[in-house]
Formats: structure tokens, sequence, C-alpha cells
């Protein structure tokens, strides 16, 4: 058996694999934050011109002025970069408020979902390649052992879906756990990333609009976020609980017929 296609939530692991898992775990932590430096550096370059002047005259103008400038490749690379990091290493804050000031609702939207894209294909090449002792190197014991039930194949793809729309998820370590599953990349790339849209379209339409000085739609969509967000914060783990009480039950009931069956 390949060292990927071990059980990925296997509490007991081999000497040799305890080894490579620290190796793993310390090269990812200095790896991140190395990475974490510079997307801050990144964000800094892009935001701070932006509101170092807030209130002083002329400031709006000076904005569009200065927003016009990253349109160009050499923003939008700087910016897909960063989103897409934000996805290997969840360290990084979501920047898709940040995308909304740059590049308004639509373009922010649209550039914030490529940047996901491409970091959730690197991250599915990466887990691919070198399977379970990264996960369990990169991902905590709490996440492992809370969405343990990913290993149940039964209605995984709806799974999948519901996770990614209940705000609070941390869908970046989900992402992480995905490839390992038996979920084909297809589906999940068709089917289950696009559900990130809505949060994103959410949050870049209220950079857009604080940028703009469009007070009203900011102090809506401010606090439509924060209602999703305590939601999220309310009732995520109570539904992935109940996930996780399913899959269990549906997993005892199986392996009682099966016992049955062999005699």
């Amino acid at each position: 058996m390949k060292k990927r296609e071990l059980k990925l939530f296997s509490k007991e692991l081999t000497p040799e694999q305890q080894e490579k898992r620290k190796k793993m775990e310390m090269c990812f932590r200095a790896i991140s934050c190395v990475v974490f430096l510079l997307a801050m550096i990144g964000i800094g370059y892009l935001v701070f011109p932006i509101f170092s002047g807030v209130g002083q005259k002329g400031w709006l103008d000076g904005v569009q002025k200065r927003i016009s400038g990253y349109g160009g490749i050499h923003g939008v690379l700087m910016f897909l970069a960063i989103q897409a990091l934000q996805v290997l290493v969840a360290v990084i804050p979501a920047i898709q408020v940040v995308g909304g000031v740059l590049y308004g609702p639509f373009f922010g939207s649209l550039i914030s979902f490529l940047g996901i894209v491409l970091g959730s294909l690197a991250v599915w090449g990466i887990v691919k390649k070198l399977g379970a002792p990264l996960v369990q190197a990169i991902v905590s014991e709490k996440h492992l052992k809370k969405f343990s039930f990913l290993e149940d194949d039964h209605k995984l793809l709806l799974i999948l879906i519901i996770l990614y729309i209940i705000p609070g998820i941390p869908k970046d370590v989900v992402t992480y756990l995905v490839p390992l599953t038996k979920i084909k990349m297809r589906e999940f790339f068709l089917y289950v990333l696009p559900w990130r849209i809505p949060a994103i379209v959410l949050s870049t339409a209220f950079g857009s609009s604080a940028t703009k000085g469009n007070m009203a739609a900011t102090i809506i969509l401010g606090a439509v976020t924060l209602v999703i967000a305590i939601l999220g914060l309310v009732f995520k783990d109570k539904i992935v609980a109940a996930m996780s009480r399913i899959s269990r039950r549906r997993r005892h009931k199986t392996d009682k017929t099966d016992n049955q069956a062999q005699k």
C-alpha cells in the first residue's frame, strides 16, 4: 500500500511515519511563517496607500486614482497570488474585502474565486503527492477528529456542499482533507468549491461600498455579514456534530449487517 493511501484519520503511526510527520510539521510551520510575512507585506503594499489619507480632503478621488493603478497585470497577479496562498497557508487572513476595495464587487469576486481555485488545485496536487502524513502534520488532531466522518463516502458530496455553505467552518482545513477522501477532483471543483462564491461576493461588495463612501450599503452589508457570522458560530459545531453522529450510526449499522451476513 502506498503511503498516500494510508487511512487518513489513523491514530497509530509507525516510528518512521511519526518522524516523517514531525519533519513535515516543522517544515510547514517554517514555510507558513515566511509566506505569512510575505503576504502581509503584499497586502500592506496594496492597501496602505489607499487608507493612509482617510478623512482628508480629496481622499476618495485619490483612492479611485490609486485603484485604477492596480488594474494592470502586476496588481492583479499579486492579489491573485496572495489569495491562492491564503488557501495553502490558512494563517493568512481572508482578503476578499481587499478584492472589493481594489477591483469592485464583480472583478474582485472573480479574481478572489480564481485565486481560491488555484490554491485549491495546488493543495490537491500536494496532498495527492505526499498523502496522509502531510495532512496529519498540517491539520490538528482536533480537526482530524472533528471531521473524521468524511471517511464515510455515503452522500459525501452533499456533506461537503453543506460544510462549504456554513459560515465559520475552516474551509481551508477541509480542502486539505478532501483529496484523501473518495470524492473525485472533478466533483469537488464543479459542485463544491463554487459554494464559496456567495461569501466572496458579500465580502467584496462590503469592501467596495466602504471605499466608495456608500455608508448605507456598507452598514447593511456589514450587518448581514455579522448576522451570518454569528449564526455560523452558534450552529456550525452542532451541525458538524450531527453529521458525525449520523455517520457513526451508519457505520455501526453497516458493520452489524456485515457481521450478520458473515454468520
